[in-house]
């Protein structure tokens, strides 16, 4: 996976919560998640059903079938 680097300003408690919370060595990849899941969220949103799932089959990662079903079964106990 190809990365850009860039900066961003937050608010001092946010990031003492973050540093806190997940460690220095983790909150790129913690923000870098949220990020993803926002313009996953904004790309679906105001979409049919139908166009929402296309569009989410375009923008998300290949799963087996194996893979499916331990994540259906974790979700399950």
């Amino acid at each position: 996976m190809n990365y850009q680097r860039i900066t961003v300003s937050l608010p001092k408690s946010v990031y003492e919560d973050l540093l806190t919370l997940y460690g220095k060595g983790n909150i790129s990849s913690l923000l870098a998640e949220v990020a993803q899941k926002r313009v996953l969220q904004d790309k679906l949103y105001k979409k049919t059903p139908v166009e929402e799932f296309f569009a989410l089959r375009k923008i998300t990662t290949k799963r087996t079938i194996k893979q499916i079903l331990a994540g259906i079964h974790k979700g399950r106990t």
